[in-house]
């Protein structure tokens, strides 16, 4: 996504013009960006943040005082959003280079080509960014999940940076899952891959074909084998849970198919399932869920589902 995308996309979200697919996109690209730039805002002064939204309102053509209003009452992620874009391409002067981010919304995936000819599938509500420089600087850093397949080239490595860990690979293919608040994971078909922990630096690992590496907070990351059929399942529109918690799934599902899960207990949430569901709908996922753990669900809107306990008396007859 480029910069006058940016800038579309937020004056249609400001307008209130933008389809909800549209809307979702830029919501979660918006607070990826709060998130990851949280750190450098409360370096602006008053002075500093008025020459932000002075520049955004001229590239946008509204109101002054618009905008300068949703931004210093934080009413909407979307004034944040833009001010931080605007962080982003107006305070680097001098500088040729642009930050480029790729995002998906929840229910989408999205294929994209890198400049040195590698290629990514982004799932569902991820993120990524890399600089447009991007042949001489092979540096990515990922929010939520996606498959990479790396172009060689032993004398720039390619680099993908997401919250638990870096990766560091010349020419590969693999997965990596890094949503936030999720435990991460980082799956190899081919080649080498090396890991280093961005919570402990002690923890480094070397990767290779059909190994994978869980990491969870505060935790000893855990290594293991797999098959290539389970590292790409879900490039193929199938869900494998292996021992996950219902809450585990539910993000997934949340994620492929743009619904709201809720509980309606926090134990309900910590039962664990195991099932492979290929090319699957979301109600026959769910019913077949629902039997295996005695469930019932309650689908409240077309996006919003509620699950309960099955009545005991229900079981017994």
């Amino acid at each position: 996504m480029q910069k006058e995308d940016f800038i579309s996309f937020a004056q249609k979200y400001a307008q209130n013009k933008c389809s909800l697919s549209e809307k979702e996109a830029v919501e979660i690209f918006f607070q990826k960006r709060i998130e990851e730039e949280e750190n450098t805002t409360i370096l602006f002064s008053e002075e500093k943040r008025k020459v932000i939204l002075d520049r955004i309102n001229a590239k946008i053509s509204k109101p002054k005082g618009v905008l300068r209003a949703l931004y210093f009452k934080t009413a909407t992620i979307a004034a944040i959003g833009i001010a931080l874009i605007g962080m982003v391409f107006l305070f680097n002067p001098g500088q040729n280079h642009r930050t480029i981010i790729q995002s998906t919304a929840k229910g989408e995936q999205k294929t994209l080509l890198l400049p040195d000819g590698s290629q990514i599938l982004l799932n569902a509500n991820s993120s990524l960014s890399y600089s447009s420089d991007f042949k001489t600087n092979r540096n990515i850093i990922l929010s939520g999940e996606a498959y990479f397949k790396v172009v060689k080239n032993p004398n720039r490595p390619f680099i993908v940076k997401s919250e638990q860990f870096e990766t560091k690979v010349v020419g590969t293919s693999f997965t990596i899952k890094a949503y936030k608040n999720q435990s991460n994971q980082i799956k190899v078909l081919t080649g080498i891959v090396e890991v280093n922990s961005t919570e402990n630096t002690y923890w480094k690992f070397i990767l290779t074909k059909n190994q994978q590496l869980k990491f969870s907070k505060s935790m000893l990351p855990v290594q293991s084998f797999a098959t290539n059929e389970d590292f790409l399942a879900w490039t193929k529109n199938t869900l494998i849970f292996t021992n996950s918690t219902l809450g585990e799934a539910a993000e997934t599902l949340e994620n492929k198919f743009n619904v709201s899960i809720i509980f309606d207990s926090h134990d309900l949430r910590e039962l664990r399932i195991t099932g492979k569901f290929k090319k699957e709908n979301l109600n026959n996922i769910l019913q077949s869920i629902a039997v295996v753990k005695q469930l019932e669900i309650e689908f409240i809107t077309q996006n919003q589902i509620y699950i309960r306990e099955k009545n005991k008396n229900d079981i017994q007859n």
